[in-house]
Order: C-alpha cells, then structure tokens, then sequence
C-alpha cells in the first residue's frame, strides 16, 4: 500500500497581482514529488480560482480548499467558511482545481487555504505482486539473499549457523521456519537502513520476538519505543502482557497510565479479564501509581 504525505499552505491574494502562488512546494516524506498552489483572478473580476499543480511524477491529491472573507468575518460573529473538498489525479505536471472558488464583491481581504494529502503513483498505479506471493501460491519456500557477511555481523546466533566447524563457506542457507517471511523481510529492511511500514502493535511485537530470539540488539530498543508511542486501548492487553513478560519499565508506566484514565472499560475487557492474576494485580499496581503522580487518589 503506498504511503501518504500531508502538506498544507495558505495565500493571502492582492487585488493588483493577478496570481498568487506558493510557488513550487517540497512535500514532507517525498522528496521525489513537488506540488504547488495558486489563486488567480478570473477575468470576469468578480471570482478568485484555486489550482493545484504536482510535478515530479503521478500522484492522486485529496484535501480540501478553505476560502476565508475577512470582509465578511469582521461583521458576522459565526462566520465559518465551508471547505471545499476535492480529489485529483495527476499524471504529467497538469494543473487542476476550481475557477471559481470565492466571490471576490467590493472588498479583496482573503485568506485561501489548501490543505492536501498526497498519494505517490495516484489511483492508476498497479501495486507490486511481491516475491513471497508466488512462493505462497506454488508452494515454494520463501528464500532471501543476504551477504553472510552483513548477517554475522548483525547476529551472533546467524553467525554461528554460517560457521560451520569453525570453517566459512562461501555460500549458506539458514532456515527460520517459526516466523513469517514478512516479519523476517521487515527485521532485515529495519536492520538496512530501510523505513519500514510497522503497522500494528502485533506486528511489532512478532519483529521484537524475532529480534530477541537471534540476538539482533540494535533495533530492539526501537521498536519497543515505538511500542510506547503508538500505544491505544484497543491494543492494550497485547501491548500490557509484553511489557510485563520482558520487563519494559517505560512501556509499563505508559500502560499503567492508560489503565488509569480507561479503568471502567479495560477493566471489563474480556482479555484482560483472562490474564494471569499477578499480571493482573501487577497492572493495576502501576494504574494506581499513575494516579498518584497526577495527584489524584486511584
């Protein structure tokens, strides 16, 4: 699935400049990709237009355009302006949006906002068939080619499966048949430097599992970070069990204060309910803990 970038930029038109543009506009995340966002008066000198240009290959743009008449704010106290919502495909560096956006009357005090989010490869793109699906689909095992020596180095245990007898070869299978080849696809990218869509917490914790049992120590500390900031009530009970199981101090004061602000509706959880009891106890022990370091009584 591809990724999405947002961007946002507003333009304050001048009534004797016939456009106004942000010019070309680097978009956060994709460094491939620029677009860009100008408000034109129309001929009829009554309007102001809003287009939307994107450069540097195709993209699918969604968002909304929010024209803002200071004219009218000033003398009507519940002055909202309503978006204006949209979704273009570009292709080739053309440009689309509205001819008219605004009417312009007897005054020019405008604010036009366009916020985007953008889709790299828009909705024509055909998403890549992956390796591992024609392994799953001939029955074939998955295989991934990595040099030995980039795998010694990121785990003792892989380095002792390469060595055999104490003599190198120059060429070595290791079969992992406990994890899924997208866990281990995801491991090995993280450990190249790649940026790697996580997902879920449960994902995570399968790239942790993985990590730990071979002794890849770098990105375990990541990834348990990333555990505590993207941790939710849905993912509660899963998030709490490993953090009690491994003895993650941090992961377990976060989780003993999102126990503390959910109580009545974790507490009844039936997952939560099925923990072991010290688990249990040892949960509530940290929600009560929460509550005092907010000065409240648990």
């Amino acid at each position: 699935m591809s990724r999405l970038f947002t961007d946002s930029v507003s333009l304050h038109p001048n009534e004797d400049e016939r456009v106004d543009s942000s010019g070309l506009r680097k978009i956060p995340g994709c460094p491939h990709l620029q677009w860009q966002f100008d408000v034109v008066q129309r001929s009829d000198g009554q309007h102001l237009g809003a287009y939307i240009k994107v450069v540097g290959g195709p993209a699918t743009v969604t968002g909304t355009i929010v024209a803002f008449d200071g004219y009218v704010a000033k003398y009507q106290k519940y002055y909202k302006p309503e978006p204006k919502p949209f979704k273009f495909n570009f292709e080739k560096g053309e440009r689309h949006g509205f001819g008219k956006i605004i009417e312009v009357g007897n005054h020019f005090w405008f604010e036009i906002t366009c916020n985007i989010t953008i889709m790299p490869g828009g909705d024509t793109t055909i998403p890549p068939t992956m390796v591992h699906e024609f392994m799953q689909y001939n029955g074939c095992d998955a295989v991934i080619k990595i040099d030995r020596d980039f795998l010694s180095m990121i785990s003792p245990e892989f380095r002792a499966m390469l060595d055999t007898d104490g003599e190198e070869t120059e060429t070595s299978v290791i079969e992992i048949e406990d994890f899924a080849f997208d866990v281990v696809k995801r491991v090995i990218h993280h450990c190249c430097g790649r940026t790697v869509a996580y997902n879920t917490p449960a994902t995570v914790m399968e790239m942790l599992r993985f990590c730990e049992k071979y002794n890849i120590k770098p990105p375990i500390e990541k990834l348990q970070a990333w555990l505590n900031a993207n941790l939710k009530v849905d993912d509660f009970v899963q998030t709490a069990d490993y953090a009690w199981k491994h003895s993650i101090k941090p992961l377990q004061d976060k989780c003993g204060k999102m126990f503390y602000n959910n109580i009545e509706k974790l507490s009844r959880s039936p997952d939560f309910l099925e923990f072991d009891p010290n688990l249990v106890a040892a949960v509530f022990k940290a929600g009560a803990a929460a509550g005092k370091s907010f000065g409240l009584r648990f």
